[in-house]
C-alpha cells in the first residue's frame, strides 16, 4: 500500500483498535451504572423481604412508579440518546467513534474517502449486528461464539487488519492526526 507507506497514515494496530472499543464500552457502562446500582438495590431489598410471587410483582410495579425510579430511567434514556447521536455524528463526519477519536484512529474507505453514514453506521455497525443476531438465533446461540472471534481478524496483516465490518463496508482503520478534512488514500487493487 504505497499511500500508507508515505508516513501520513498507517494501519491501526490491534491494540489501538481494541482500546478504542474498550473506551466506547466504558462510556456505555458509565451511562447505565446509576440505573444498574439503583435496580440492584431494589432487588436486594425485595430478596430480604421474602415476598411471594404476587407481593414481588406488586413491589416491582410500585418501585417502577416511584419518582426517583422514573427520573433515573429518563436520565439514562436521555444520556443514551445523546451518546448515540454523538457517536453517529462523529462516525459520519469524521469516520471516528469517541474511542477512535481519543486514540487518533479513523475509519476510511479503501479508496481513501470518508465512509459517511451509510458505510460507517449502517454497514459497519447495524448490518453487522443484524448478521450476528440472525446467525446467533438460527444456531440457538452457538453462532454468537463464532462472532467473538471476528475481532481477532485485526491481527491478520495480509487482510490489512480488516474485520468483518470493514469488509462489509469496504473500509480500513488507520492511525492519523485529527483533521477536519477527509483524508485521501489510494490503495492499489489486487
Amino acid at each position: 500500500m504505497p499511500a500508507l507507506a508515505d508516513g501520513k497514515l498507517e494501519l491501526a494496530t490491534p491494540a489501538y483498535r481494541l482500546c478504542a472499543i474498550t473506551i466506547n464500552q466504558l462510556f456505555q457502562y458509565i451511562i447505565f451504572l446509576p440505573i444498574s446500582i439503583y435496580s440492584l438495590s431494589a432487588l436486594f431489598e425485595a430478596m430480604e423481604e421474602e415476598y411471594d410471587s404476587d407481593e414481588l410483582t406488586e413491589f416491582f410495579l410500585d418501585w417502577l412508579t416511584l419518582p426517583q425510579t422514573l427520573t433515573i430511567i429518563c436520565l439514562t434514556i436521555m444520556a443514551l440518546i445523546i451518546f448515540t447521536a454523538w457517536q453517529i455524528n462523529w462516525m459520519t463526519k469524521y469516520g471516528q467513534s469517541i474511542g477512535k477519536r481519543m486514540l487518533n484512529l479513523r475509519v476510511i474507505r479503501t479508496n481513501g474517502d470518508n465512509p459517511g453514514f451509510v458505510r460507517n453506521v449502517i454497514l459497519r455497525e447495524i448490518v453487522y449486528q443484524l448478521i450476528v443476531v440472525i446467525i446467533g438465533s438460527l444456531t440457538l446461540g452457538i453462532g454468537y461464539f463464532v462472532f467473538m472471534f471476528f475481532p481477532a481478524m485485526v491481527f491478520i496483516n495480509k487482510w490489512q487488519r480488516r474485520t468483518l465490518p470493514d469488509f462489509l463496508a469496504d473500509t480500513i482503520v488507520v492511525r492519523d492526526r485529527i483533521t477536519e478534512k477527509p483524508i485521501k488514500v489510494k490503495i492499489p487493487k489486487r
